[in-house]
């Protein structure tokens, strides 16, 4: 009976997801669903959701990604990303290089709709009348997400700590030789279709400073977090307020970064990401997912498989996969101890 009611509460997900509902919307409710269905009593909700508001776990998720998102904003804002292609273009291997390293960049800076960014800049290096639209597309989308598996400033890896309990730093070493594999990869089927030509005359030196001027308010938020060991928001918070003070951005540009930043759709995703977890757990229901796996004899692996993929075409977005995958699977990956090689196989 547990499995049916989680079953039509997945159902309800996708029914509302089809209907091109917010995702964060669609998880509040789907928590909703769940305490309702599983009969949890009214004072238990009320408590949860107060201490999930009240949580550590919830503030500082939600300041991490509304300051990343700020952050790319203002870089995009203040010109750095006009420098960074300019500088990409005379590295040795001309366009080859820079349409692998240009969207690679731009997705250390992680934010949402980040292709209309690195989708310019990929299609000024790379000639219309030798690679397709579609050909530009996939190696843009590509290249800008293979640091999507080891970059802690992934809201991906920053969702996986905050759910599962294992260290952000954890994460990123466990899946950096899959982010590496995917690189490698992408040589083969895309890069190599590209003709090889030697950078322009500016020395490497220069063109090393200019990558580097064009992105170190990100090296600085990594540098700030990982000498200082603080908080990964304030960190972040650093290195947005060292930019405003150096490059003095005016009150447009301010005011326009910080109304992207402070998304309300983007509060919501993290409230129902983590209210949707929050329910599974109170409801009990969450131990429905393991009961399965046990019963029906398929191998752990697949399930979690088929989970995370199934809830990932339906979001399309990698917090979703991790927000609903990993609640559903929490008796797999890391209750009542943290698996490492089942987390690795849910993000892949």
């Amino acid at each position: 009976m547990d499995l049916l009611k989680l079953l039509l509460v997945l159902v309800a997900i996708v029914v509302a997801l089809r209907q091109h509902v917010a995702v964060g919307l669609t998880l509040v409710g789907a928590a909703g669903l769940t305490l309702l269905l599983f009969g949890t009593p009214s004072d238990i909700v009320s408590s949860a959701i107060a201490d999930l508001l009240a949580s550590r776990t919830f503030i500082s998720l939600t300041a991490v990604v509304v300051l990343i998102t700020l952050l790319g904003s203002l870089l995009s804002e203040l010109g750095f990303l006009t420098t960074l292609t300019e500088s990409c273009r005379g590295l040795a291997g001309g366009s080859r290089t820079a349409a692998a390293v240009l969207p690679a960049l731009i997705g250390l800076m992680p934010m949402p709709a980040g292709s209309l960014l690195s989708a310019p800049l990929v299609d000024n290096v790379l000639p219309d009348s030798k690679h397709t639209p579609e050909f530009k597309t996939a190696i843009n989308y590509w290249y800008r997400h293979w640091v999507e598996l080891f970059w802690p400033l992934y809201p991906g890896l920053i969702l996986t700590e905050a759910i599962t309990g294992m260290p952000i730093g954890s994460v990123a070493l466990l899946q950096l030789p899959v982010g590496l594999l995917m690189a490698v990869v992408g040589f083969f089927f895309f890069l190599r279709q590209i003709e090889y030509r030697q950078g322009g005359s500016s020395a490497a030196t220069a063109l090393f400073s200019g990558i580097v001027r064009s992105i170190w308010p990100i090296l600085l938020a990594i540098v700030i977090y990982a000498v200082f060991r603080i908080e990964l928001s304030l960190a972040i918070l650093g290195a947005v307020i060292v930019l405003i003070i150096v490059r003095r951005p005016n009150k447009t540009v301010l005011y326009k970064s910080v109304v992207t930043g402070f998304s309300w759709k983007l509060i919501l995703l993290i409230f129902g990401v983590l209210s949707f977890q929050k329910a599974l757990e109170i409801s009990g229901s969450i131990d429905s997912i393991t009961r399965l796996a046990t019963s029906s004899g398929l191998p752990t692996e697949a399930i979690i498989f088929v989970v995370c993929f199934t809830v990932g075409l339906l979001t399309g977005v990698v917090a979703g996969y991790v927000g609903l995958g990993y609640s559903l699977l929490a008796g797999l990956l890391y209750q009542p101890e943290i698996r490492p090689d089942l987390i690795l196989v849910a993000y892949l």
